[in-house]
């Protein structure tokens, strides 16, 4: 299967998981398109002063995967610069959230498994 870019859904959300701004989503592979325990496999996009809100995983594993920018990465608790090249995987209980302070919009791959 090959889906093209201009098949890709755009769908913006506001104040995603309790976060600030809107938080830009690219539906690369569409929901009927994914494989059984695959719930999400999207492009993430945050402009300045943006964040997906600090939100806790349970049975599944989110993975982001930075592509471009910087954002301040909340991994359970702990806060950490998270740039171009860095991953977080978040199952089992954990949480996390991220943010973009700069700049650059903070573009990442977002990925959930249900385990």
């Amino acid at each position: 299967m090959i889906i093209k870019s201009e098949e890709m859904q755009s769908k913006p959300r506001e104040g995603l998981r309790g976060g600030s701004g809107t938080t830009g989503f690219l539906h690369i592979v569409p929901a009927e398109a994914l494989p059984g325990k695959v719930r999400l496999f999207s492009l993430i996009s945050l402009e300045k002063g943006c964040s997906v809100g600090d939100h806790k995983h349970e049975g599944e594993t989110e993975v982001y995967y930075v592509l471009e920018g910087e954002g301040v990465l909340n991994d359970n608790g702990t806060i950490r610069p998270f740039r171009k090249g860095d991953c977080n995987v978040c199952g089992g209980g954990e949480a996390h959230g991220v943010m973009n302070e700069k700049d650059e919009t903070l573009k990442m791959i977002a990925v959930i498994v249900l385990d």
